[in-house]
Parts: C-alpha cells; sequence; structure tokens
C-alpha cells in the first residue's frame, strides 16, 4: 500500500504483484510443518498452526479461518493461548464461542505476561471451557491427549509467536 501510495512510476505493477505474492509474514495463521511441536501434533493426527493475534480484532478473523478449517473435516478445534496482561482476552475470546473449542492457557517469558489463570477466566467468562498449563509444550501434550485429533492453534500475541519459533530453525518459514 505504500507503494502504490508513494505511486513512483518506476514501481510497475507487476513488480508490486511479484512482491506481494511472494511475501511470508511468520506467525499469521502459519502452518507449522517443522520442529518439535510440530512432531507431537503429527504423531497424534493433529495440525499445527500459529498466529500472533491477540486482539478482538484478531480474535474475529481467527475465528472466521478456524471455522474454514473446521469446516473441511467436522475436527474439534483446540486453542493454545498466551498474551499480555493489557490485552483484552475477553474480547479476544468472544468470535470463538459458536465454534467450541477447547482452550489451554498458559504462560510465556514477559513480566507483563497475562497469568494462565486469569486468561482462562477470560475464556469462561466467553463461554469456552478453559484449563491452564505451564508452557507451550504442556499444553501442547493436553490438547492432543484428548482422543480425536483437533486442529490446534496456538496463539495470543507476536511475543509468544516468537518463542514458539525460536524453539527451532525449523519452524521459520521460507
Amino acid at each position: 500500500m505504500a507503494a502504490l501510495t508513494w505511486g513512483h512510476p518506476a514501481i510497475a505493477d507487476d513488480v508490486l504483484a511479484a512482491g506481494l505474492s511472494s511475501t511470508v509474514w511468520p506467525a499469521r495463521f502459519q502452518r507449522l510443518t517443522a520442529g518439535p511441536l510440530f512432531a507431537m501434533a503429527e504423531a497424534a493426527g493433529s495440525d499445527l498452526w500459529l498466529d500472533g493475534g491477540h486482539n478482538p480484532h484478531a480474535g474475529r478473523a481467527l475465528a472466521e479461518s478456524c471455522a474454514r478449517l473446521m469446516a473441511r473435516d467436522g475436527r474439534a478445534l483446540t486453542l493454545i493461548v498466551a498474551m499480555y496482561a493489557r490485552k483484552d482476552a475477553l474480547g479476544f475470546f468472544q468470535p470463538f464461542a459458536e465454534l467450541n473449542p477447547q482452550v489451554i492457557t498458559t504462560n510465556f517469558e514477559s513480566p507483563t505476561a497475562a497469568l494462565p489463570e486469569d486468561l482462562a477466566a477470560a475464556a469462561r467468562q466467553a463461554g469456552l471451557q478453559a484449563s491452564t498449563a505451564g508452557d507451550v509444550t504442556e499444553a501442547l501434550a493436553q490438547a492432543l491427549s484428548g482422543g480425536a485429533a483437533p486442529h490446534v492453534l496456538i496463539c495470543g500475541g507476536l511475543h509468544f509467536a516468537g518463542e514458539v519459533l525460536a524453539m527451532s530453525p525449523e519452524t521459520w518459514p521460507n
């Protein structure tokens, strides 16, 4: 959009199109296909997604994407969520109410991260079933222990998503 707004004649439409089509934006509904968390999910028959969304608008967009994902095969959804305490957790969770996901809240390395118990309370206030876990690996193990393989979305903030990506260089998109 900046290039279009600038309107420089040397930037041709085909150059803009090529740039946009090759753009990679990590942690934006990124399917994880490598790394330790992927290995856990794959062994259980689940697919694993990562998104840095953490506000009500992102909650709506993610819920819409997850609804389409669930409609393909009818499988359930599990959210693994950690975010900053200053974020509107209730507003983030509310758009997921119709999807009825399992929610597992956890923590990440930040002194201003929300407590998993507080996030779980916000999820419950939005009408969702929620539990807590000590870290993302424990949360994923919990998500995969229920029998049928769910779609799993790890989300709640770019800092948290960055920690997930940092677990293995294989997780970085090419």
